[in-house]
């Protein structure tokens, strides 16, 4: 079977927003992990898998997680779905490394990859 990130990578492949937020779910690789996230925000048929961006910000907003971790699957709904809104001011929440992160795919759904 065609691991969950590839599989991701597929269905987001063609538009930047859904690219990064994406990648930046796999980077992070915290909500991916989590059966609360999978269980209700992915879909799979196959080999192919998608994610509902308003089942996975209810996911962000209901369960137990850190301030920044909540921000990150906040920030990837709204890249992908700029109806959804993020607290930015919660950026403070990230570590350096998770903040490159969040520029990097903010950086991507603006200007794609390259």
């Amino acid at each position: 079977m065609v691991p969950l990130e590839e599989r991701l990578g597929a269905w987001a492949s063609g538009s930047t927003g859904t690219e990064a937020a994406v990648e930046l779910l796999i980077e992070t690789g915290f909500w991916l992990t989590r059966a609360e996230f999978v269980e209700r925000a992915l879909t799979t048929e196959s080999d192919h898998t998608s994610i509902d961006w308003n089942a996975a910000s209810a996911v962000a907003n209901e369960v137990q997680c850190s301030r920044g971790e909540r921000f990150l699957l906040l920030l990837a709904c709204s890249l992908a779905d700029p109806s959804h809104e993020v607290a930015m001011a919660d950026i403070a929440a990230l570590d350096g490394r998770n903040l490159k992160r969040v520029a990097e795919a903010l950086h991507t759904a603006k200007f794609g990859w390259g």
